[in-house]
């Protein structure tokens, strides 16, 4: 992925974004259909295509030299990162650029930075056990049968506020005006993403949500402290 050409990661990024919308709209017509276990896990997938679309866009905007730094299969192939991601921009309000995520992560208070990261890891951890209680039968570590009947209307209903803002926040890429502002993009831009690259290079190789929350909890200190 990281060897591909800048516009073809923008086209990569563009449809992450749009096929974030189809699985979003799948989930809401299943969950208006009363198959709860089903759109639960959509929903949850329209979280994560979200977070995929923001981290290929990020390899779009690197420079050729970050870029081949970049451990590209953990920013596209771990689960849980692609879902604290999700969850992060969905904390951006919707319509916003990178640029205006860069610039939020350093004006914001460490304090509150923080409670964002908290809170995806709390729901990361929530979300990721739920989705895959959506598609399948499984016995838990307590020895209880887990159903996917088990996912309630309310488990629902807050999975797709959520895919709903990590969606609209992921639409911005479907702005005609995108291939160049990704072909160009503003210094904090790239400083944010070369933090990430940062953070994920010294991580260990965790799959958790706790570890995914880690990493962008490094990530924007280190943004910090480059941009100070």
């Amino acid at each position: 992925m990281k060897a591909a050409a800048t516009p073809d990661l923008v086209r990569c990024a563009v449809g992450a974004a749009a096929n974030a919308q189809d699985l979003l709209g799948d989930a809401e017509l299943l969950a208006a259909a009363g198959r709860r276990p089903r759109a639960y896990a959509l929903a949850a997938l329209a979280v994560e295509e979200a977070g995929k679309a923001a981290s290929v866009a990020a390899l779009a905007m690197m420079p050729v030299s970050l870029r081949a730094q970049a451990p590209a299969g953990r920013l596209l192939e771990w689960h849980q990162l692609k879902l604290i991601s999700g969850m992060l921009i969905a904390a951006v309000p919707p319509g916003t650029r990178t640029r205006t995520m860069a610039a939020q992560f350093t004006a914001m208070a460490p304090e509150r930075v923080a409670e964002i990261l908290d809170n995806a890891q709390t729901l990361g951890q929530d979300q990721d056990r739920l989705k895959q209680r959506g598609l399948y039968v499984d016995i838990d570590r307590s020895g209880q049968v887990r159903l996917p009947s088990e996912v309630t209307v309310a488990d629902v209903a807050a999975q797709l506020r959520q895919a709903r803002r990590a969606v609209s926040s992921a639409s911005v890429l479907l702005d005609p005006r995108t291939p160049a502002f990704l072909a160009n993009p503003p210094a904090e831009a790239i400083e944010l993403w070369r933090a990430l690259v940062s953070a994920l290079a010294d991580t260990g190789y965790g799959r958790t949500p706790r570890a995914a929350a880690g990493v962008w909890v490094e990530a924007v200190r280190r943004l910090r402290e480059r941009l100070s």
